[in-house]
């Protein structure tokens, strides 16, 4: 009976351990976003959530088809950015699972002990659990703030995150639109340069121009030629990095582009 009463007693201890070491974090509802989102609305004037259900899909989808309903400014794709970038989303669980190894690590551990035939060997086996058990509960608060530190660091690594999609939306856009101007301007020069070969030839045969001026012509032509089909190229690269990174695809890939870059604004006359 003093063995049982023993044994008992070290359960009391570890017990009453685990209920003044208790307190314990909670898995929040936004798993971990509260500053994420407030960073984003505060910096940049923009929304930024997780999507974990359905119906927050379909909330991002909607938002992100009112948004190329016209054509896209960089605002626009910044938002749709911080909404649908496939990247940031994965930032955004992985913040989700540091907050439950966050909150795993504030839990106690629950003592068990089993009631078996009293032998030497048996003791020594229940004298080891409970040992393990002492020792969780005495570095509690220290592995405890450890995994909040740890926690508090990947908020501040996905606040980054989510400012770093934003400047890459934002430069993808001006890149795409430069690069499509640049091709429009291209095919406006091809075709004065097609214009001015096809004038000099016929100059050409009536003695008006030479021979060199013909080739020169030509020449120019060719040039333009390559560096419009150059430009074509390049305009299809940039537009497919910003879908990437506005995280588009299906039906949304048919977005409007505008057909030149934004003016500078006036300088401030005082």
């Amino acid at each position: 009976m003093s063995l049982l009463r023993s044994r008992f007693a070290r359960v009391s201890v570890v017990t009453a351990l685990s209920a003044t070491l208790g307190a314990c974090a909670s898995i929040s509802a936004d798993r971990g976003m509260t500053p994420v989102v407030s960073r984003v609305s505060l910096d940049l004037g923009k929304d930024t959530a997780k999507i974990v259900t359905p119906a927050d899909a379909a909330a991002v989808q909607s938002r992100v088809t009112r948004l190329l309903a016209k054509p896209l400014t960089a605002d626009a794709a910044v938002q749709i950015a911080l909404l649908n970038n496939r990247g940031l989303q994965a930032e955004y669980n992985a913040l989700g699972v540091s907050e439950a190894e966050y909150v795993e690590a504030s839990l106690p551990p629950s003592p068990t002990v089993s009631v078996e035939r009293v032998t030497y060997r048996g003791e020594l086996d229940i004298e080891r659990r409970l040992i393990a058990d002492l020792l969780q509960l005495i570095t509690l608060p220290r592995r405890a703030k450890i995994a909040e530190t740890e926690f508090r660091a990947a908020q501040y690594k996905t606040i980054q995150a989510t400012f770093r999609t934003a400047v890459k939306a934002r430069r993808a856009f001006y890149q795409a639109v430069a690069a499509r101007e640049t091709a429009a301007f291209l095919e406006t020069a091809r075709a004065s340069a097609s214009a001015s070969a096809e004038l000099t030839k016929k100059l050409g045969e009536t003695g008006a121009t030479t021979k060199l001026n013909q080739a020169r012509s030509g020449a120019l032509y060719a040039e333009v030629a390559t560096e419009l089909a150059e430009a074509r190229l390049d305009a299809i690269k940039e537009r497919e990095a910003l879908t990437r990174e506005l995280g588009l695809w299906g039906r949304d890939l048919d977005y409007k582009l505008p057909s030149r870059l934004p003016g500078f604004p006036p300088e401030d006359a005082g």
